[in-house]
């Protein structure tokens, strides 16, 4: 749960500056913020080579094994690890601006393309974002990796509130530079988390360090191919053959994807330290129970969410932006009901690098990299915004079945297909009412009574179905027992009606 708020302060965070970056600025700027922020999210990775995985997986391993003398070492290495990272990427920026790849003449390739027409006080602060940015991820992937999400719950949330109001403060008095600086001192404080680890003493064993080297440098050339299928790769292809107002709408696309996908996922973060510990503990089935519970889990959340979200978007953009952001309604329907699939694949993502095999994430991300590249070359220069959509949905669903078919086939775990199929056509069912009501009331009070009416509408279907495993309630009452009393009773009250056979009483004994 603690791990859950942590995410839920993110998305917030990240929703709340687009939408204020994006009012405040108009279209031409907010796609010119997004394509700045998407700079730092794109070249954070490269920079952290393949540190920030390590922190989360190898510390919860080590525990299971028994070992917390090397869990406590691990992430104090990998930070000073990171920190040199950093100070090369800098010198090297340094290098290249003495050598002048900042003038007109150098601005030609891919380099180019990241940098055309972004004013050089612009790319300082970028640079500094990138920065933050790395240091923030590993911070985060330390926290739980160690499983220490209480204080990863209380940093995010005062990261979300420094981040939403330097924003707001920049975006106003410094407009495009002030909003990306904004955007920097959001990621400050975890920063300084990764920061405090740089003097943690401690030696690990040659064998674990070749352990760690292999899975970070695996993981590291992953992140890289990544960038072409998960880092929203799209904008610079509309940026480079459109221009920042594609950019924007399509900005705001994802973000309103993000709105419904991300939510589900904030119940996945403890997942990958857990199956870590569970691997190193050598508990096959533990890991299998917990992998198709997670998955059904995660889907009874994600497809209602990602389903709802695509029929609500019309009347969504309307409330939440300027007139001139309709333009980004085909965008956002498309990526919002692929990411409804995309989203419940994530358990999968989590299992295969708690057992290691980072080549095969490197080896799918690579040809997930080809791929992206040859659907932005062929989508986006003709077709645009929908292009970008298509392209981004299109290669997302052929990485899905490259990881289904490596799940059960390779890794020989089963996969929960027949659940999943009846939980989305329960979602299909709410959505379809959902879509009515809105295109009968285009308002707010419509916008309302879709989201209730459809909600209630899917909790019916998931019956009607039989779509809930008994395994999955009983997940879902433990989680239910952490939650404050009135709440956990209405949940426990809402799981009875669904799978009234898993009924129990009511108990609130807090988790150990």
């Amino acid at each position: 749960m603690h791990s859950a708020i942590a995410g839920l302060a993110t998305v917030f965070a990240s929703f709340v500056s687009g939408v204020i970056v994006a009012n405040i600025l108009g279209v031409e700027d907010a796609g010119l913020v997004a394509f700045a922020v998407w700079i730092a999210l794109v070249v954070a990775p490269v920079i952290d080579g393949g540190t920030a995985l390590c922190a989360g997986r190898f510390p919860a391993d080590l525990r299971g094994q028994r070992d917390d003398a090397a869990a406590h070492a691990l992430p104090g290495m990998l930070a000073r690890r990171l920190f040199l990272y950093n100070v090369l990427a800098g010198a090297t920026l340094v290098l290249l601006h003495a050598w002048g790849m900042d003038g007109p003449d150098a601005r030609s390739g891919l380099p180019g393309a990241l940098t055309a027409n972004i004013p050089d006080s612009l790319l300082v602060i970028v640079a500094a974002l990138t920065s933050l940015q790395s240091l923030a991820m590993f911070g985060t992937a330390h926290l739980r990796g160690s499983q220490n999400f209480r204080t990863l719950a209380a940093l995010t949330f005062v990261s979300m509130a420094t981040q939403i109001a330097c924003v707001y403060a920049g975006a106003r008095l410094h407009g495009v530079s002030g909003a990306v600086a904004g955007y920097a001192a959001g990621q400050a404080l975890l920063a300084l988390t990764t920061l405090g680890l740089l003097w943690r003493p401690g030696r690990t064993s040659p064998a674990l360090a070749r352990d760690v080297g292999r899975y970070r440098r695996f993981s590291w050339a992953a992140n890289v191919c990544n960038t072409f299928v998960w880092s929203r790769i799209e904008i610079l292809f509309l940026q480079v053959f459109w221009s920042y107002s594609e950019v924007g709408w399509f900005s705001v696309a994802l973000a309103l994807s993000a709105l419904a996908s991300q939510g589900p996922l904030l119940l996945t973060g403890a997942f990958l330290p857990m199956f870590a510990q569970k691997h190193g503990q050598a508990d096959r089935a533990g890991l299998q129970s917990a992998f198709s519970s997670g998955t059904r889990v995660l889907a009874m959340l994600a497809f209602p969410a990602c389903f709802g979200m695509a029929a609500v978007v019309p009347v969504l953009v309307g409330l939440l932006y300027r007139p001139e952001f309709e333009p980004a309604v085909p965008a956002a329907i498309i990526i919002s009901a692929a990411a409804a699939f995309t989203i419940t694949t994530v358990i999968g993502t989590h299992l295969v690098n708690a057992l290691a095999r980072s080549d095969f994430i490197f080896a799918s991300s690579l040809a997930g990299a080809i791929l992206s590249g040859a659907a932005g070359f062929l989508l986006i220069p003709g077709s645009g915004l929908v292009g970008a959509a298509v392209s981004r949905a299109v290669v997302q669903l052929a990485m899905i079945g490259l990881g289904l078919w490596f799940i059960t086939r390779r890794l020989k775990f089963s996969y929960p297909f027949s659940s999943l199929f009846r939980i989305l056509f329960a979602a299909l069912v709410a959505a379809a009412i959902a879509f009515a009501i809105v295109t009968i009331s285009r308002t707010l009070a419509g916008l309302l009574v879709a989201i209730l009416l459809s909600a209630l509408v899917y909790v019916i279907c998931l019956r009607l179905f039989g779509a809930a495993h008994a395994d999955d309630i009983s997940l879902l009452r433990r989680l239910s027992a952490s939650l404050p009393r009135c709440l956990g009773r209405a949940l426990d009250a809402l799981l009875s009606f669904v799978h009234p056979r898993s009924h129990r009483p009511l108990t609130f004994t807090p988790m150990r």
